[in-house]
């Protein structure tokens, strides 16, 4: 395969193009130029950019590291040639990083469908990214090569016809991963298995020691819960006298809330009757204004209260006028007089209906005697209405009787009220209010129309207010009486709220005392048996027993749970058979695989006998070249780490021995031997391998590569001049030691 032209908008490149041609290609350029740049896109274009590659210790993956500067997308095209046919391959990063792949043949235009993103690079050069890494393409820094599976299988390939889908390495690997999985000391099957028949083994010598310390535990324990029932029932009885005091404090609660209950009821009669509070109110602060009132007319008019106060109302006649108290006086009299001139009604004796009733039974009886039926009709009858007249008598006594007392009642009465004690004097109370009155509208007319009008006011006031004091409470309706009315509705209301409050705090205290008793009614303890015993010392007791029961109890329940958790002996007994049978059969898969990986080193041995000297007599042949014949001969391990052998010395040496730069003249050599055998036909491609290469190594190494580059093509990218000037000067020689009329070869 031959690389012909490569366009790349990748990193630091710019729609930059690189044209190559066939046989050696020499880049040179200074540092930063783009030169590695185009190597990784050159990578990228034939096996793509790992997209699940992450930032590791500061390296920055090439799907971020070559980002390009100018903003676009990763993209770019290269041109090729392969088995004469040329060919394009076009990567674009429309949805991974060069992730749009396409390829079609440049000359016929027809798309290439053997090629995919995944299986370009593989399908044109024949190998993995991985093994053409460690062959055709050399890096200054990586010029060594470290052993890989897929660099194994191409190997191997070589000497056999087999599968390549298995290398030594990897299954070496499984199976001593198998080996470890049975036998490690950290975490084998084989190791845990003896570790858990162990365990069983100390399991069960465990849960007979457990259960002999159950078993006497379970004995203390015995004794300590028939220690406690005595206990318990020591102090049941001190709680049930403490009961019995308690129910007859519950008892005195209940009858002390009886009798608040009762008090309050009577308060709440006795404020139910009064009238309502704001309405009291109301009327106090009016009766208040008044008398402020009263005091600035006072002020106002220079005189004193009493001057300016109207009369107070007649405690009989209030503010009657003349002829209504003529005519009060006038009827009560008339009652007097009636009441004075009535007789009191007489019981009258009723022989007639007694004569009556008695003939009526002498005649039912003689009647019933002789059994003659109308006599003893006729007797009942005549006892009858001998009964009914001495009823009705009683009836017409009685009404009298009412009428009498009703008018002797009313003439007390009468009498009470005016302070008298006949008939006269309640005319004379009248005469005396009706001259009263007379005076009092005298002394009126003699004031000023001002004063009148003042008064007038104030007494509508007050009437106006006493008269709702007596709708409310008849018999209220003076200054004393009201004053009164008030401090009685504000101590009633005073007490109610006193008595209300007495029951809630008695109802508290009985609730209290209920919480406290309980709803179980209490046993009749035996105050003789439980007299002698002291509540602190039995409670002190029961609880150091309860103390150390619980504590006995909880190391019996971790015994218990500790022996749950060890399982029965029996069980534990048959898994351990089954452990044992179970290493048995591990053991035997140990030694299985051992007996594998023994023949699988031998055929890797066999069979790497067979292609490692195909590989070092390959690497032998350029050693010889690019030493000049000092070196002749290499032995590589499993590992690919090789050691020379100095032309005529008896033995081999290791690479420790040797300098830098030698050392990179054997890598080169093994490099450019594993890519004759692998990838005859890929490029061979070199980023400053031989930069510590010295003039004569890196003159011999670059004729190695031109005589490699007859038949492949070979890319040398170099930061320096020196491989031009050598290649130059080895053309001038070829050129001198041409015969003549022979052109020299072209570099």
């Amino acid at each position: 395969m031959i690389i012909k032209r490569m366009n790349a908008t990748f990193g630091k490149l710019d729609g930059r193009e690189l044209s190559l041609q066939p046989g050696l290609n020499v880049i040179s350029g200074d540092n930063e130029a783009g030169k590695s740049t185009w190597l990784a896109f050159m990578l990228a274009m034939l096996y793509g950019v790992d997209t699940r590659d992450r930032v590791k210790a500061g390296r920055l993956p090439d799907k971020l590291k070559f980002q390009p500067w100018n903003g676009k997308p990763m993209a770019g095209t290269m041109e090729l040639e392969q088995d004469g046919r040329s060919l394009t391959l076009e990567r674009r990063s429309d949805t991974a990083p060069m992730g749009d792949f396409r390829a079609w043949d440049s000359e016929a235009g027809t798309p290439r469908e053997d090629l995919s993103a995944k299986t370009c690079g593989q399908t044109l050069l024949g190998v993995e990214a991985g093994v053409y890494a460690r062959s055709g393409f050399l890096r200054q820094q990586r010029i060594s090569i470290a052993a890989d599976a897929n660099l194994e299988k191409r190997l191997s390939g070589l000497v056999t016809a087999g599968s390549e889908d298995y290398a030594f390495a990897d299954i070496e690997e499984k199976l001593k991963k198998l080996q470890g999985n049975l036998r490690n000391t950290q975490g084998g099957a084989i190791a845990r298995a003896e570790k858990e028949r162990k365990a069983l083994d100390n399991r069960l010598a465990d849960i007979r020691e457990q259960q002999k310390k159950r078993a006497e535990l379970e004995a203390e324990l015995v004794e300590l819960k028939a220690q406690r029932a005595q206990c318990r029932e020591i102090l049941d009885g001190l709680d049930a006298l403490d009961r019995q005091a308690l129910q007859k404090r519950v008892q005195e609660a209940e009858a002390a809330l009886a009798e608040s209950v009762e008090d309050r009821e009577a308060w709440e009669s006795i404020c139910g009757d009064l009238p309502d509070e704001e309405t009291l109110h109301g009327l106090e602060r009016e009766l208040q204004q008044l008398q402020n009132d009263l005091e600035k007319a006072a002020l106002d008019e220079g005189l004193s209260i009493n001057e300016l106060e109207l009369p107070a109302p007649d405690p009989i006649f209030g503010r009657m006028s003349a002829r209504e108290a003529h005519d009060k006086a006038a009827a009560d009299a008339t009652v007097i007089r009636e009441a004075r001139s009535a007789r009191r009604p007489r019981r009258s004796r009723s022989l007639l209906s007694l004569l009556l009733i008695l003939a009526g039974l002498a005649l039912g009886f003689t009647g019933a005697w002789k059994l003659i039926l109308p006599m003893v009709v006729g007797g009942v009858a005549l006892a009858l209405a001998g009964l009914g007249w001495w009823l009705l008598r009683r009836v017409q006594y009685s009404r009298r009787k009412t009428d009498y007392l009703r008018l002797q009642k009313q003439a007390r009465d009468i009498l009470e009220q005016y302070a008298a004690e006949s008939a006269k004097d309640v005319v004379l109370r009248g005469i005396a209010y009706i001259r009263t009155l007379e005076e009092q509208e005298a002394a009126q007319a003699e004031q000023s129309e001002e004063r009148r009008s003042l008064l007038t006011e104030l007494a509508d006031r007050r009437e106006d207010i006493y008269a709702r004091l007596e709708a409310l409470m008849p018999g209220s309706g003076t200054p004393e009486k009201a004053a009164a009315l008030f401090q009685e509705a504000a101590a009633s209301r005073k007490a109610l709220k006193q008595a209300r409050a007495m029951e809630t705090e008695r109802e508290s205290q009985l609730s209290s005392l209920r919480f406290a008793l309980g709803s179980a009614a209490a046993p009749d303890p035996d105050a003789a048996r439980f007299a002698d015993y002291d509540r602190s010392v039995e409670t002190d007791r029961m609880r150091t027993l309860e103390a150390r029961i619980e504590e006995l109890s909880s190391q019996a329940d971790q015994l218990t749970g500790a022996i749950g958790q060890m399982g029965d002996p029996l069980a534990l007994e048959a898994e351990r058979d089954i452990l044992n049978r179970e290493l048995r059969r591990m053991e035997e898969r140990y030694a299985s695989l051992r007996l594998a990986r023994r023949a699988l080193a031998e055929a890797d041995e066999n069979l790497r006998a067979r292609f490692a000297p195909i590989l070092c007599e390959k690497t032998g042949e350029l050693i010889q070249k690019l030493t000049a014949g000092r070196y002749d001969k290499i032995q590589l391990d499993r590992q690919l780490r090789i050691t020379v052998h100095p032309t005529g010395s008896p033995v081999f040496r290791p690479l420790s021995y040797l300098s830098s730069g030698t050392v990179d003249q054997l890598y080169l050599a093994l490099r450019l031997a594993i890519s004759e055998l692998l990838i005859p036909q890929a490029p061979i491609v070199l980023d400053d391998a031989l930069v510590y290469f010295d003039d004569k190594r890196a003159a011999l190494a670059l004729e190695t590569l031109r005589e490699l580059s007859k038949t492949r093509q070979v890319l040398i990218f170099t930061c320096q001049s020196r491989e031009k000037r050598i290649l130059d000067r080895l053309a001038r020689v070829r050129r001198e030691a041409a015969p003549e009329g022979q052109l020299p070869e072209q570099p």
